[in-house]
């Protein structure tokens, strides 16, 4: 079993999946960073996450990669997407605002997404 490590997060965005963090050399990575660099960021004072929901749903990949390049992916062996998470962490400073957490289940149909106050 490997230990566990700790190190910090880059300012700004960060997405893994299931290798190390900001792997470009993932091909949902390489493809998705920029996509959610350019969407309008989340707003979860407001409970706007809409533009990443949609990314996170989206099941659009590179054909030459295959399925599982896309966000949202099943594969005819049956691999799949099985969740997606959003977390929004305040800023250093905001007292009494706290971490959110957001989960949906994505297969076999997206579903509603819940939010947790962490």
């Amino acid at each position: 079993m490997l230990p566990v490590t700790a190190r910090p997060l880059p300012v700004g965005l960060s997405m893994i999946t299931s290798g190390d963090l900001d792997d470009i050399e993932s091909p949902r990575i390489r493809d998705y960073l920029p996509r959610f660099r350019a969407a309008p960021p989340p707003d979860p004072e407001r409970g706007d996450w809409a533009a990443w929901q949609d990314l996170l749903a989206s099941d659009a990949g590179d054909p030459a990669v295959g399925p599982r390049s896309a966000m949202n992916f099943a594969t005819p062996e049956g691999f799949a997407t099985v969740s997606s998470a959003l977390i929004a962490l305040p800023r250093f400073g905001r007292p009494g605002v706290h971490p959110l957490f957001r989960f949906a289940a994505r297969r076999p149909a997206p579903s509603a997404w819940s939010e947790t106050t962490v």
